[in-house]
C-alpha cells in the first residue's frame, strides 16, 4: 500500500519508524520517499542517520556525501559527515572538512578536540624563535592536525574583538608552524605572509557554534586575554562545553621569589579560575602533578580534578641529522634555557670561574648559551661584563632557529641544565635525543626529565657543579661510561605517540562528572569585584572575574571595574541557606563623574520578572543599593544593573577614549534578618550614601 501514499506521508512514516529505532523498516520508507524526493537533501541526511544507527558506517558516509553534493552549506550535515568520518578513523578528513565548508566549520560537532592556539599566534607575532612551551605546543599539535585517524579535532583562536573563538585553518596553521623552525628572520616576506594569512582568516571567520560534548583543549595560556576565562565559564553554562587546560608548572606559586610580581598575581587569580572551570588538566610531570594537587586542595578542598600526565619524554622535534656548526676552536659545553633568574646562569658562570682559575684557559670548554634575555638576568651578564677570562669562554646566541639548535647539540661535548625549579625540562630530553649526556640540577621534575642518561648535581651547589664537570671533563671514563648508560637506558617515544596519549586523556577528562557548579557564595560573604593579589590562589579571585556576564564588563582593575554603557549582569550562586527569610543583595558601585541614572533589579537564576528600580544622584557617588529576594529552589540569585547614560572616562583619565555607564565595587548576599552581616558589610565599605531599590 505503501506506493499510494503521499510524499509527505512516506516521510512522515519513516521519521517515526527511525525515532522508534525500527531501522530497517525506517530505511525502506526513506527509499520509497526518496523515489519520489530526489532533491530533498534534508531527508538524504536522516535516511544516512538511519544507516549509521544501524552500524553500516560505510552506506551512511556515501548517503552523506550525496546529501551534502545538494545541500554545500548545511551546517549539520557537514555535522554528521564529520561525525562519520571519525567513526571510520579518518579524524583528519574531518577537521578539514569542518574548516572548509562555509556556515559548516564554525560549529562543532560533539565529541569535537578544539585546540586553542591563541597564544602561540599572539607569540609569534613578536617573535619567530620558539621556546620550551610553543616548542611543545608546536610539536604535538603539527601530529593531531595532520596525522589523519585522531578523532575530530581542529585548531582555533580566540578573537578578542568579538570575544569568540575562530576555527584557525589546519593549512595555514601547520604552513606557520614548519616556517618557525627555519629561521628567526621576522622580516622574512614568507614568515609575513603566513602571519598575515592566518590573522586574516580568523579575524573574516564565523564565531565557534559549540556543541553539547564539545572539549576546549588549551596547550598554552591564552587566560591572559581579557574575559578569556569568563569566555570559557559561559560556553560550559550554555552548551556544556568540556574545558581542559595544560599546566606546565605552578612556578609562580611556589617560587614567586623567580618571577614578576605582575605575574604571580595574574597566575593565581588564573589558578583559581582553572580549579572553578577545568573538567581536566593535563600535566607534564608527575612532579607537577604533585603540585597542582596540593594547590588544589587548598583553593576547592572538597572537588578533585581529574588530572593527567603526558611526560614529554619525546625525541626532540628536531633534525638528528642537521649538520654540526664549523669546528670551534675548542670544545664547548650547550646549556639551553631563557637568561633569567630561576635558570641561575649566575651560578653556572661561577662554576665556570673556578674551573678557569682551577684548571686554566685551555684546558676548560667553551659554555654557549643558548636563550632570550629574561627576567633579572642583570647580575649573571655584570658578571660575565667584569671578567674578560670569563666572558670569552662564554658565548650568548639568541634568537636560534631549530636547524642551527640541533646543530649545536650535536657538535657540543655535553649538555648542561640548571634550574631552581622546572614543569620538566624539555632541553634535557632535547639533549638525550642527541645521544648527549646532561648534567642536571636534582629537584622538581628534573630526576625525572633527565632519568637514564643524566649527571645530577645538588642545586645551588657550586662546589658540586664543579665537582661533576671535573669528571665529565678530566675523570678517565667518565664521560664515556655516562653516555653508554645513557644509551642503554633511555628510550624516547617520537611526539605522534604523545599526540595519540593527549587525544586519549583528553576523551577522558570529557567524560569526567564533575559538578558544573563549584562556585558557591556564603551568605554574608563579601566579594570584591577587583584584581585581587597573590601568590596565593583563592576562590575570591575566580569569583570576582566568573559571577560577571556579558559583553558591558570591562575588565577587573585594582580597585573595582568600570561598564560600559547599558545593560549588565551578576550570576551569584548560592551556598545552601536554612529557612525561608528573604534574602538581602547589597551592591555598591560608583557613579560616573556626570548626573547619572542607574537602574537595578534582582530575582533567582531562571530569571528576573520584576521591573528595574531607578536611582539617581550626582557625580562620582559611592552608592550602597539594596535589594530583597523572596527565597525560592533556584541555586543562585541574578542581579542586573542597567548604566543607560554614556560618560566619557577621559572625565577622570586623560586621554582614556572608552565610554562608561558606572563602576562596581563589591557586594553581598544575606538573609534580610542577618542584621549583623548587613551592617559590618556597610561599615567595612565607609558608607556614603544608601538607596533601597
Amino acid at each position: 500500500m505503501r506506493p499510494t501514499l503521499p510524499a509527505e506521508a512516506l516521510l512522515a512514516e519513516a521519521d517515526a519508524l527511525h525515532a522508534t529505532g525500527e531501522l530497517r523498516a525506517a530505511a525502506s520508507a526513506y527509499i520509497a520517499y526518496l523515489d519520489r524526493a530526489p532533491e530533498d537533501a534534508p531527508a538524504w541526511r536522516r535516511y544516512a542517520d538511519c544507516q549509521r544507527a544501524a552500524g553500516d558506517l560505510p552506506a551512511a558516509l556515501l548517503l552523506y556525501r550525496h546529501a551534502e553534493r545538494l545541500a554545500p552549506r548545511d551546517p549539520l550535515l557537514a555535522h554528521r559527515l564529520a561525525e562519520a568520518l571519525v567513526a571510520l578513523g579518518r579524524g583528519a578528513e574531518a577537521a578539514a572538512l569542518l574548516a572548509a565548508i562555509p556556515g559548516a566549520a564554525e560549529a562543532t560537532a560533539p565529541g569535537v578536540m578544539l585546540f586553542d592556539v591563541s597564544d602561540l599566534l599572539d607569540y609569534f607575532r613578536a617573535c619567530r624563535t620558539p621556546t620550551g612551551i610553543q616548542r611543545v605546543q608546536l610539536n604535538i599539535l603539527q601530529e593531531i592536525l595532520a596525522t589523519p585517524g585522531e578523532g575530530l579535532v581542529a585548531a582555533c583562536a580566540y578573537h578578542l574583538d568579538s570575544a569568540s573563538w575562530k576555527l584557525v585553518p589546519p593549512a595555514l596553521f601547520l604552513r606557520l608552524a614548519a616556517l618557525s623552525r627555519s629561521s628567526s628572520e621576522m622580516d622574512d616576506p614568507d614568515w609575513q605572509q603566513a602571519l598575515t594569512a592566518i590573522a586574516e582568516a580568523v579575524r573574516h571567520a564565523a564565531p565557534c557554534r559549540f556543541a553539547a560534548g564539545a572539549s576546549l583543549v588549551n596547550l598554552g595560556s591564552s587566560w591572559w586575554q581579557p574575559g578569556y576565562m569568563r569566555r570559557v565559564a559561559e560556553l560550559k553554562r550554555l552548551h556544556a562545553v568540556r574545558y581542559i587546560p595544560f599546566l606546565y608548572d605552578c612556578i609562580p606559586l611556589l617560587q614567586p621569589q623567580h618571577c614578576a610580581a605582575a605575574l604571580v598575581d595574574e597566575f593565581a587569580r588564573w589558578f583559581a579560575q582553572l580549579c572553578l572551570l577545568a573538567d581536566g588538566v593535563v600535566v607534564i610531570s608527575d612532579s607537577t602533578r604533585r603540585d597542582f594537587e596540593r594547590l588544589r586542595a587548598t583553593v576547592l578542598p572538597d572537588i578533585a580534578i581529574p588530572t593527567f600526565t603526558l611526560p614529554l619524554d619525546a625525541d626532540g622535534g628536531m633534525a638528528r641529522d642537521a649538520p654540526a656548526p664549523p669546528p670551534a676552536a675548542r670544545p664547548y659545553v650547550l646549556f639551553v634555557a631563557t637568561i633569567e633568574a630561576r635558570k641561575n646562569h649566575l651560578m653556572v658562570f661561577r662554576a665556570w670561574q673556578r674551573l678557569l682559575r682551577l684548571h686554566g684557559a685551555e684546558a676548560v670548554p667553551e659554555l654557549i648559551c643558548v636563550g632570550k634575555r629574561g627576567w633579572r638576568a642583570e647580575p649573571a651578564l655584570e658578571l660575565l661584563a667584569a671578567d674578560a677570562t670569563l666572558g670569552a669562554h662564554v658565548r650568548l646566541l639568541h634568537g636560534v632557529p631549530d636547524d642551527t639548535l640541533a646543530g649545536l647539540y650535536r657538535g657540543c661535548a655535553f649538555t648542561l641544565f640548571n634550574s631552581f625549579y622546572e614543569g620538566w625540562g624539555l632541553p634535557v630530553t632535547e639533549s638525550f635525543a642527541f645521544g648527549k649526556v646532561a648534567l642536571v640540577a636534582d629537584n622538581s621534575s628534573l630526576p625525572e626529565a633527565g632519568a637514564g642518561g643524566a649527571v645530577f648535581f645538588a642545586t645551588d651547589d657550586i662546589p658540586d657543579l664543579v665537582e661533576k664537570l671535573e669528571a665529565m671533563l678530566f675523570q678517565p671514563g667518565f664521560h664515556a661510561a655516562a653516555e653508554a648508560r645513557l644509551r642503554a637506558e633511555v628510550r624516547l617515544r617520537p611526539w605522534s605517540a604523545l599526540a595519540a596519549q593527549l587525544t586519549r586523556h583528553v576523551a577522558a577528562a570529557a567524560r569526567s562528572a564533575l559538578p558544573a557548579r563549584r562556585l558557591a557564595l556564603r551568605p554574608g560573604e563579601v566579594l570584591d569585584l577587583r584584581l585581587l593579589p597573590g601568590p596565593t590562589p583563592r576562590l575570591a579571585m575566580a569569583a570576582a572575574e566568573l559571577v560577571r556576564e556579558g559583553d558591558t564588563w570591562m575588565p577587573l582593575e585594582d580597585w573595582g571595574c568600570w561598564c560600559r554603557p547599558g545593560r549588565m549582569t551578576l550570576r551569584l550562586p548560592l551556598a545552601p541557606m536554612h529557612g525561608e527569610a528573604p534574602l538581602r543583595v547589597l551592591v555598591q558601585f560608583v557613579a560616573p563623574p556626570a548626573p547619572w541614572r542607574i537602574g537595578l533589579r534582582a530575582g533567582p537564576g531562571s530569571g528576573i520578572t520584576r521591573p528595574f528600580g531607578f536611582i539617581e544622584g550626582v557625580p562620582r557617588q559611592v552608592v550602597f543599593c539594596a535589594m530583597e529576594v523572596q527565597p525560592d529552589a533556584w541555586p543562585e540569585v541574578l542581579v542586573e544593573i542597567d548604566a543607560p547614560t554614556a560618560v566619557p572616562l577621559s572625565l577622570i583619565t586623560p586621554g582614556d577614549s572608552r565610554e562608561i555607564g558606572c563602576g562596581v565595587l563589591s557586594l553581598m548576599v544575606c538573609r534580610a534578618d542577618d542584621f549583623a552581616a548587613r551592617l559590618d558589610y556597610l561599615e567595612q565599605r565607609s558608607l556614603h550614601s544608601f538607596a533601597r531599590v
